[in-house]
């Protein structure tokens, strides 16, 4: 992406304010904020020359939502153009920069924030259907979103109530991403892409799967299938896989005289002995000895 040195001076019409390191302090203890607070907010208007860059990330977790313009972000991995109705998430601690584009600078609105809720808050999100750092929203709904009633809360005060005001500001904020990203049309909520892959495996038990290309299939990163997966199943992946052939390795046990090996076979297994241990894990004890229990 293209950059420029970054701008000093700030911008015209800006808003922007910045906690001060013992308030920052005193709220990572205030039962009220500890869980989520706002250490810097604002709102830069068609910020020309606007460029960060923290090579070692920031300490809190950063939020931008561009009102009107275009800008662009970089992480580690992944580089995003940057579009009128685009909301942007970067974990702290994680190498990132961002900037206004040459042409048509971004105005944007921002918060830093931290807490024991952050990383529930980012499972919300994506839960959702985020798919970060860059997600797109419908430019009609950018101004629900209403980021600048943080800043906004803490331009009152700085107060304990002020900061738990811009708290929740934050909250109903990232409450309203949710539900846009949820009701855009045409998403499938995450619950049903699931769902969908859930189906696909008890249909085609017998091939392999990998984790990553079960999670691609469902248009999300592993973490997030996986969460999603256990929630919807009771238990991750690839162990819901093999329970899925381990409940055919019983039904064929149960009603043909075929060896273990030949069972563990039809049931997508070349190592006979690999078969037992899964079969063991899943079951509690060995095939021969399933066998030989009296059902029904």
């Amino acid at each position: 992406m293209p950059r420029r040195a970054p701008r000093g001076e700030g911008f015209v019409g800006q808003h922007m304010i910045v906690l001060p390191e013992p308030l920052r302090e005193r709220a990572e203890r205030a039962p009220l904020l500890r869980g989520l607070h706002v250490t810097d907010a604002g709102y830069f208007p068609a910020a020309a020359g606007h460029c960060v860059e923290r090579a070692d990330g920031a300490p809190t977790t950063l939020v931008i939502l561009c009102l009107r313009g275009t800008g662009w972000v970089e992480t580690e991995d992944r580089s995003c153009a940057v579009e009128t109705g685009d909301f942007v998430w970067l974990d702290a601690r994680r190498p990132h920069a961002y900037g206004a584009a040459a042409r048509s600078p971004w105005t944007i609105s921002w918060a830093h924030f931290a807490g024991t809720e952050v990383g529930h808050w980012r499972d919300f999100l994506q839960t959702c259907g985020a798919d970060y750092p860059v997600q797109r929203l419908p430019r009609d709904h950018v101004d629900a979103v209403d980021l600048d009633g943080i800043h906004a809360e803490l331009d009152r005060g700085l107060a304990t109530r002020h900061q738990i005001a811009a708290a929740a500001a934050l909250r109903g904020s990232l409450i309203r991403i949710g539900e846009i990203l949820v009701e855009r049309p045409g998403q499938r909520s995450a619950r049903e892409r699931v769902v969908s892959s859930v189906a696909m495996l008890r249909k085609e038990w017998l091939r392999p799967h990998r984790l990553e290309e079960l999670a691609t299939g469902a248009g999300m990163s592993v973490t997030h299938y996986c969460a999603h997966f256990r929630e919807v199943t009771g238990f991750a992946p690839i162990d819901f896989l093999i329970r899925l052939r381990v409940q055919r390795a019983c039904r064929l046990l149960d009603t043909s005289s075929l060896t273990v090996a030949a069972v563990a076979a039809a049931v997508g297994y070349t190592d006979p002995y690999y078969f037992t241990r899964c079969f063991r894990r899943v079951m509690g004890c060995a095939p021969q000895q399933y066998r030989k229990v009296l059902k029904g």
